[in-house]
């Protein structure tokens, strides 16, 4: 039995092994904490249960420690056999070789990750650009917007039969300037009826809350007429705003999808 060639496979192997869970939680690390969505559902699962390789790291080591042991033995025998020694710059060009791949590791997750994002923007444009086209009568109605509880269960009607004909757009709102007293708010009709029956319909409850930037947004659209769509992108949270002129009156769909899990090539 060739006791050398057996230390010198189980040592590459746990090597490998080792470096391969390294890299494995490193990336499982970038992911967390950055809130990238690059894989698919199944194998981001499996991947989440991947915690548990810190503790087969410390069990690599061990194996790597004991294996180092038996490479010395075999290097001792190895050196009176030959009478040379080994070159130590080649174990530490493969560690410097590890430490360099790291950042690359981790730019390359950076990079699927904007890579998904713009794949869920391709798709979401693509779906609200074909409801669109195939809803014009249904948006002539949205557009013939005065508030009341007539419009409110109309508007969930047509955004619920919209948003069902496309899976890429899970949730869909239809949003409207109007006014609270003097002040001017924003409102968002969704694609589920309320319940009224206890109370009347009131502007309040529809008010869209949003951030200072979405409501300098909305504002160039209703006031300036801009028809710039904008596309948001933030832990697994895709949206969508497309102005849409209907006749002489313009309205904002909404499309959004949340993603439990990155979904990159899905």
């Amino acid at each position: 039995m060739n006791h050398g060639l057996i230390i010198k496979v189980t040592n590459r192997v746990a090597l490998y092994a080792t470096t391969a869970l390294f890299f494995w939680v490193i990336t499982f690390l970038t992911i967390t904490v950055f809130d990238l969505k690059i894989f698919r559902e199944h194998m981001t699962g499996t991947f989440y249960l991947s915690i548990l390789g810190i503790f087969a790291i410390l069990g690599g080591a061990i194996v790597l420690n004991v294996m180092s042991n038996l490479s010395k033995i075999s290097e001792a025998i190895a050196q009176k056999e030959s009478g040379s020694a080994s070159d130590p710059r080649i174990s530490k060009a493969k560690i410097y070789i590890a430490v360099a791949s790291v950042p690359v590791v981790i730019s390359l997750l950076f990079v699927g990750n904007e890579l998904s994002a713009l794949k869920k923007k391709d798709l979401l444009v693509s779906a609200a650009e074909a409801m669109v086209s195939e809803n014009q009568k249904e948006l002539r109605t949205l557009a013939a917007y005065e508030f009341g509880s007539a419009y409110i269960e109309e508007a969930a009607k047509i955004l619920s039969v919209m948003r069902r004909i496309d899976e890429n757009v899970p949730i869909a709102q239809v949003i409207l300037p109007d006014t609270i007293g003097d002040k001017r708010v924003f409102l968002a009709f969704q694609s589920y009826p309320s319940d009224f029956s206890k109370k009347a319909a009131e502007k309040v409850d529809f008010i869209y809350s949003s951030s200072k930037e979405e409501r300098a947004y909305l504002e160039s659209v209703f006031s300036k007429g801009s028809m710039e769509m904008r596309f948001l992108a933030s832990g697994g949270n895709y949206e969508l705003y497309l102005p849409v002129k209907v006749e002489d009156k313009l309205i904002v769909l909404y499309f959004s999808d949340f993603q439990r899990y990155g979904k990159y090539g899905s």
